[in-house]
Order: C-alpha cells, then sequence, then structure tokens
C-alpha cells in the first residue's frame, strides 16, 4: 500500500478542513509516492520515535501534534525539531500529523 493512500484513509476519518485555526495537521515531511514498510504511530515525534521507526526499517510516523508549527528560514539542527526534520529527510521517512482535525471529527 502506498503511503498517500494511507494519507487519504486518514483524510477520509480526519478531514483537514476540520483542523483549528492555529494548527498545522496534514503532511509534515516527506513524498506520499511511496510503498508503506511500516508506520509507528506517537503522540510527538522526537528523535527517539524516528530511531525507533528507523530501526523497525519504517518509513511513516504518524502523530497526534504536528512536529513542525511555525515557518523556518533555515535547518541547521538547532533544536530537537529541526533535527526531526533532518533526520526524517535524510532517512525518507514521511511524517504525517492529524492534530485538531482528528479531535475535531466525529468519533475523534
Amino acid at each position: 500500500m502506498k503511503i498517500k493512500e494511507i494519507v487519504s484513509a486518514l483524510e477520509r476519518f480526519a478531514p483537514l478542513p476540520l483542523q483549528d485555526g492555529f494548527d498545522n495537521a496534514g503532511l509534515q515531511i516527506g513524498l506520499t509516492d511511496a510503498e508503506a514498510t511500516g508506520a509507528l504511530l506517537c503522540l510527538d515525534v522526537t528523535e527517539a520515535v524516528l530511531d525507533e521507526a528507523i530501526a523497525l526499517g519504517f518509513n511513516l510516523v504518524v502523530s497526534h501534534h504536528p512536529l513542525i508549527f511555525k515557518g523556518y528560514k533555515s535547518i541547521t539542527g538547532k533544536d530537537y525539531v529541526e533535527r526531526c526534520m533532518l533526520k526524517a529527510i535524510k532517512n525518507d521517512i514521511v511524517i504525517y500529523s492529524a492534530h485538531t482535525n482528528l479531535d475535531n471529527a466525529e468519533w475523534g
């Protein structure tokens, strides 16, 4: 199954228009045309979560809280968010977040 099919299923259950105005739910990092090798679910994306995904050979992380909330002018690895972005990109890991859209969905 392609990652985009998983993303599509998540968005059918928790459509992105349901997210609150401050939120940044949805695709955070990566390309969705790849076949999913496994998905790791988490509350927050951390370096340890990405290390686990790498160790398991998974290329999709689905989090509740978005990793990226603000715009970046540079990505240098100065904090855990930037280190997570770099690690995900280097390891071809897609990060998808379902936050307030999931909270606001029926049965969410």
